[in-house]
């Protein structure tokens, strides 16, 4: 049934906690999982506006961070009887997701309900909501256990 499933991760313990459920669903259908990280490229402009570092320093310095949740997710996650890739990239992160998912074709998009950024998104809307309304494959949102 779910060949490819998607599951954006940023750090949080609901992103977390569907890369859990992703693998819980792979195993049962024998499906790849792809994490992917998206490191918001404004977080870039509006820290390089505020704080006198160089933009190759930030640059750096938000790969690492977003290299480092990719891999304690893999830990968290223990995928010893599936298949699963990690894959940063940059952009805005419903935008790159939804780019993600047409490109595979994804069969299943898995994410945490809420992100690291959970008070900014009551404010411009969440990421999960956004994908969920726009994707073209089923999106589940896993909430906090």
């Amino acid at each position: 049934m779910f060949k490819n499933i998607l599951v954006p991760v940023d750090g949080s313990r609901y992103s977390t906690n569907a890369a859990i459920k992703a693998v819980f669903i792979a195993k049962k259908y024998g499906s790849k999982v792809k994490l992917l990280h998206v490191v918001n490229h404004c977080q870039l402009f509006g820290a390089t506006r505020s704080m006198p570092v160089t933009t190759n320093t930030m640059i750096e310095n938000l790969n690492k961070v977003g290299q480092s949740i990719l891999e304690d997710t893999l830990k968290a996650i223990n995928p010893l009887t599936v298949m699963v890739e990690a894959e940063l990239v940059w952009g805005l992160p419903a935008n790159v997701i939804l780019e993600k998912a047409r490109e595979k074709p994804y069969d299943l998009i898995v994410m945490g309900s809420l992100g690291s950024g959970a008070i900014l998104n009551l404010l411009q809307g969440s990421i999960s909501e956004r994908v969920a309304k726009l994707s073209n494959c089923p999106v589940m949102i896993v909430k906090d256990i």
